[in-house]
């Protein structure tokens, strides 16, 4: 109506005007009704992405409206891969330093190099330098599947699934779903259960050897047990996890100088004791299989992907995420391999000094800071599944029973760990088909199924099957390693 004003040119609207009139029309054609649950207004919902914050605040980033508004101009049904659509449920993510492409980085490098950093020379020391090369190969399996793990989720150009379990679903029907959601499980508890076992023993030796300080392994655990569950009870969700993971990957950070340093100091001492490098192309198989174990955890890459302010940067992010993990990789198995030979894992317990304490001291506290991450998803999943949420109960009411439910996950986690002394040889056993099928055979199938196969090219589709086949090969032979580790452990008891 006032058409005078908008023809003068001393008249400047707002240009945030703009921008909110542009979200409001966009809003209609976001929703569907398998991934309603995800635009739940509701600051309590447990994957929410500050789905409370303004539409218009003073940290908005103006780029996330302009590529939106050169989104809207395209094709809506074809997802590239340099320019998927932002704008789907919570359009702007996570505001501040926790929605960044460095909180991302931080939180993958965090979550993938603390679940098998410190076995990696006795990885390749089965496959011997041909290691090396195995190291970097499955960086650029892992690569792959993460990037097309995150274009699954934008597969039909107009919802944003929410997480892996949704793929599967979307892809294969309940079964994947339950399938996806079992795996996940499995690793989300049995991995922190393991690092307990870890942490536990690593105090008791620490408190041993510098203070004469004689307690059972088992009330150890317990300590470390009652350390995770601060932070586990105080994070409500995956948003809430970036100071752990920074502190976290610095712990690795330091861990990895300490054990090069380690083995720079005892280079000349355990020449002589030490069977030298060795060649053994049969062991290579067994050495394919534990590498691939190091770079586990892409179950929690949808969440994190999410709370990114600027999803188009995923890629950048994991690539860089991924790139680090190796280095830190073969810094550990380089030192450790060279001076150790094949004596197998380093372990810090058969040696003494300053270094080994220092790095003793970090390995422990990095698994201390990455168990309530891989718990936290878990609980927030079960929460959500339970109705412990600020839907069903008061503020109050909702706060103590998560806190009891959480409590309860880590009496149980230390019910296992301290009952069940194989735990380990399990988790090696059914750890290995899950992480091998959630890493790389997985992702490959689902991208296949919802893209069509007809689609690809020859090369992507090559490239896929290689994947899976070096998945299933992972799987078999790890799973034959598991077992015997487990049948001699039984037969040593």
């Amino acid at each position: 109506p006032n058409s005078d004003r908008l023809n003068n040119p001393s008249f400047n609207p707002d240009p945030n005007i703009y921008k909110l009139y542009h979200l409001v029309l966009q809003q209609p054609r976001i929703m569907d009704l398998n991934t309603e649950h995800i635009d739940r207004d509701d600051e309590c919902s447990i994957f929410s992405v500050d789905s409370k914050i303004p539409l218009l605040t003073d940290n908005t980033d103006d780029e996330y409206f302009n590529d939106t508004l050169l989104q809207d101009s395209e094709d809506s049904s074809r997802i590239h891969d340099d320019e998927r659509p932002i704008y789907y449920s919570n359009n702007i993510g996570r505001q501040g330093i926790s929605g960044s492409s460095w909180a991302a980085y931080i939180n993958v490098t965090c979550l993938i190099a603390g679940t098998g950093i410190f076995g990696l020379p006795y990885a390749i020391k089965q496959g011997s330098w041909i290691g090396i090369a195995i190291v970097a190969l499955l960086m650029l399996m892992t690569q792959y599947t993460s990037i097309i793990l995150i274009k699954c989720l934008y597969y039909d150009g107009k919802n944003r699934l929410s997480t892996y379990a949704d793929i599967g679903y979307h892809a294969y029907g309940k079964i994947g779903k339950y399938i996806l959601v079992g795996f996940n499980n499995l690793i989300l508890l049995g991995i922190p259960i393991f690092f307990l076992l870890i942490a536990g023993k690593n105090l008791d030796n620490l408190v041993t050897v510098h203070l004469e300080i004689h307690v059972e392994t088992r009330i150890w655990i317990c300590i470390a047990a009652a350390l995770i569950s601060i932070p586990f009870i105080l994070m409500k969700s995956l948003k809430d996890v970036l100071f752990l993971s920074i502190f976290g990957a610095l712990s690795t950070l330091f861990s990895v100088v300490a054990v090069a340093a380690l083995s720079c100091r005892d280079f000349t001492e355990v020449m002589a004791y030490y069977d030298p490098c060795s060649h053994n192309l049969y062991q290579f198989p067994i050495s394919f299989a534990a590498i691939s174990l190091s770079y586990g955890g892409n179950s929690l890459f949808p969440s994190i992907e999410r709370n990114m302010r600027k999803r188009r940067n995923w890629n950048k992010v994991v690539t860089a995420a991924l790139f680090t993990c190796t280095i830190m990789y073969l810094v550990v198995a380089l030192s450790g391999y060279y001076v150790f030979g094949d004596c197998g894992m380093i372990h810090t317990s058969k040696h003494e000094g300053p270094i080994v304490t220092i790095a003793t001291i970090f390995i422990t506290v990095d698994m201390l800071l990455t168990s309530p991450i891989l718990l936290t998803s878990f609980a927030s999943e079960a929460e959500e599944f339970l109705k412990i949420t600020c839907e069903h109960y008061s503020v109050i009411s909702e706060f103590l029973l998560r806190v009891l439910f959480r409590l309860g996950i880590v009496v149980g986690c230390v019910i296992v760990a301290i009952f069940m002394p194989l735990f380990g040889d399990f988790m090696a056993l059914f750890g290995a088909l899950a992480m091998y099928c959630l890493v790389f055979i997985f992702p490959v199938i689902f991208y296949m199924k919802l893209f069509g196969w007809s689609k690809l090219s020859f090369l992507e589709l090559m490239l896929g099957l290689f994947v899976i086949f070096v998945g299933v090969v992972g799987y078999v032979v790890g799973t034959i390693d598991a077992v015997r580790s487990l049948i001699k452990d039984f037969q040593s008891r």
